[in-house]
């Protein structure tokens, strides 16, 4: 009982705790190597700590090939380069180089027609000869009076564009189509006033480029000799009849023109023979320019004089 108690005390025993392990104390910091000790004056020599050796350098990344080619462009916009203006030339049949903009002005400040000039108002005068016919008495096989005459006419065009063509930073007019009106004077004192339409085509882009011209309008007799009547001068107005004329041209100066004309009759049975007006008309060929540089208003000023010194064939 007694050693059995013994060890079940023993066991059952609270172990002790461990005592605690005694400070230790920080090492004294190595002084440098040949320095002494100013309490004890004896001169210590401690080994000299090796230099950390430096960090090897890395090694160089090897350059990456370039995927594409890289152009460098202008900083600003448009962002092209000169080469993207060439392609863009080549692939809508543009010039290589694009015309320097023409800056020589256009003469005669527009009042002669020029490419250069996108509206511009002019004065033609013509003067052509003309072949003439007028119905006579229709109840004889020759019922038709036919004479050789002069026409003279005086217009104001007013062109308008209406086709252009840029090359560069130039731009021409290719197309003019406006109004226009004047007087045509002929033989036996006979005037017309007329009022349509003119159109002016340029082949080319030069003060002398070749033209082709088409104007068309409505004509109405203003004052003729009327030999009904004694030969006296007729003032009365004519039913409307019409004119046309094609003409091949050189710059807005002149063309040689073609053309016909037609007067309308007035011959109602309730209209005395007196004031009866009998279908007539003309074929002519002359010469139509502008009046600035004087040619064409001195020929046509001729052609009216000399028109006056003929007379229409009287009728019966």
């Amino acid at each position: 009982m007694s050693a059995l108690g013994l060890l079940l005390a023993l066991a059952l025993q609270p172990a002790e705790a461990a005592p605690a392990a005694a400070p230790v104390a920080p090492a004294a910091a190595p002084a440098s190597a040949g320095s002494s000790d100013p309490r004890g004056g004896v001169e210590v020599i401690e080994p000299v700590a090796e230099s950390a050796a430096a960090p090897p350098a890395p090694a160089p990344e090897p350059a990456l090939a370039p995927v594409g080619k890289v152009v460098e462009g202008p900083a600003g916009p448009p962002y092209y380069s000169p080469a993207d203006e060439a392609g863009l030339r080549v692939r809508y049949s543009l010039d290589p180089t694009p015309p320097a903009p023409d800056r020589t002005p256009p003469r005669w400040r527009c009042f002669i027609a020029d490419p250069r000039c996108s509206f511009n108002v002019e004065i033609n005068a013509t003067s052509a000869y003309a072949y003439r016919a007028q119905q006579g008495d229709v109840t004889t096989t020759s019922g038709v009076y036919r004479w050789s005459s002069a026409r003279a006419q005086y217009d104001l065009w007013v062109n308008l564009p209406a086709l252009y063509e840029t090359h560069g930073r130039n731009r021409y007019t290719r197309l003019t189509i406006g109004p226009k009106g004047g007087v045509i004077v002929s033989d036996s004192k006979t005037i017309w006033g007329n009022a349509g339409l003119a159109m002016r085509y340029w082949f080319n882009h030069g003060r002398f480029s070749p033209t082709i011209e088409f104007s068309t309008a409505l004509t109405f007799r203003l004052a003729a000799r009327d030999d009904m009547v004694g030969g006296a001068i007729n003032t009365r107005r004519s039913p409307p009849g019409v004119t046309m004329d094609v003409g091949v041209g050189l710059g807005g100066f002149g063309a040689l023109i073609f053309g016909g004309q037609y007067d309308a009759p007035l011959v109602r049975e309730d209209v005395p023979e007196v004031a009866r007006v009998y279908p007539s008309g003309m074929f002519f060929v002359g010469f139509r320019g502008n009046i600035v540089w004087g040619a064409p208003a001195a020929l046509a000023v001729g052609t009216h004089a000399l028109s006056q010194k003929v007379n229409a064939p009287a009728r019966p």
